[in-house]
């Protein structure tokens, strides 16, 4: 009994052709020699990516094998990519539908720029729109004015137990700040994870500015931003009391420590956070989550600045903003977005 063809095919099982075509797009050379096409791709692109194609080459194998004695780029048409559509439908949402093509028409031309692949670019843009019409996520029911109300009097409440150990009192302080910060500078986990004391965030007059470098962001543009006012007091007293705590005697330059006195790690935050949301707030939310609910406070409560959307998040276009309906610099969209937060903070106190 031969073993079945998994629906990914992986890179070693690759057909050598391919493995050749996929090796010289990242050629590292020097100003004398060729350099690949896509060798500043990111590691995160490059796997994706291969994955995309590992699914385009099970296909073929599967299904088309006499296609494997052509070239990678040869094997690129239209009967062959709608078999290889009709069957991916079958068994993946829109958006995953949506980056297998993308992902497929990308490789094809940096293969072979010479190539006609218009058609191949249209069912691409074609597949984008399907996909973005139900990409958004369903709201949460809980706004990021109540989320940071609610993680500032968890601060305030944490400082004032008495009950609590020394220990107890640096987690859970670092626990609500962490909060705090991530629904007022709702940065991806990457750079939340990344962040420093000495690197990242910088002590200035008014308080603190967080710094991001190309390599914390998706897009791979630095970035800046300064810490809310209302937060300045809560970080001081995290790097001068609890963080010292959480460290013991060990030693790290890593903002966000674990009760074990490590840097937190992705796997640590995707695993306990979620579930101080949820004593906190009474939702499980993930960092993206916090992403979300900011856009869509922006959306609803300021509909007039909703541009300033792709300054908070990051995001290098302004198609997210127009979908949960820049201005000059992210710093003014961050003030911007906090004066609409601590507007609405205002608000709930007099309801209060």
């Amino acid at each position: 009994m031969t073993n079945p063809i998994p629906l990914v095919l992986l890179y070693q099982d690759w057909p050598q052709a391919d493995k050749t075509a996929w090796e010289a797009l990242f050629v590292e050379g020097d100003i004398f020699d060729d350099t690949g096409p896509c060798a500043s791709w990111s590691k995160g692109s490059r796997t994706k990516r291969r994955q995309s194609y590992g699914y385009w080459l099970s296909w073929v194998t599967r299904h088309q094998p006499a296609l494997l004695d052509q070239s990678p780029t040869d094997r690129i048409t239209k009967d062959a990519v709608r078999g290889f559509l009709e069957e991916a439908e079958a068994r993946v949402n829109a958006m995953t539908l949506k980056n297998m093509i993308c992902d497929l028409y990308v490789l094809a031309k940096a293969m072979h720029p010479a190539g006609d692949w218009n058609w191949l670019n249209t069912l691409s843009n074609r597949l984008i729109y399907l996909a973005d019409r139900k990409s958004l996520p369903k709201p949460i029911a809980i706004s990021a004015a109540h989320i940071l109300n609610k993680s500032l009097q968890r601060l305030e409440d944490v400082e004032n137990d008495p009950s609590l150990t020394d220990i107890k009192r640096a987690i859970h302080f670092r626990a609500g700040l962490m909060i705090a910060f991530l629904i007022s500078r709702p940065v991806r986990r990457r750079a939340l994870l990344a962040l420093t004391t000495d690197q990242h965030l910088r002590k200035n007059a008014e308080g603190f500015v967080v710094h991001l470098s190309a390599e914390d962001t998706k897009d791979k543009k630095a970035r800046w931003f300064p810490l809310p006012k209302f937060l300045v007091q809560p970080m001081k007293s995290y790097l001068d009391v609890h963080r010292p705590i959480l460290l013991g005697p060990k030693t790290s330059n890593a903002l966000w420590i674990s009760q074990y006195g490590d840097p937190i790690t992705p796997d640590g935050l995707s695993r306990e956070l979620p579930k101080v949301a949820q004593r906190m707030l009474g939702v499980e939310l993930r960092t993206h989550k916090f992403r979300h609910i900011a856009a869509t406070s922006i959306a609803e409560t300021d509909p007039e600045h909703v541009n300033i959307i792709r300054d908070i998040l990051g995001h290098a276009t302004l198609d997210m903003s127009q979908k949960h309906y820049n201005r000059a610099t992210g710093l003014s969209a961050c003030d911007d977005y906090q004066s609409l937060l601590q507007a609405k903070m205002r608000r709930l106190d007099r309801k209060r």
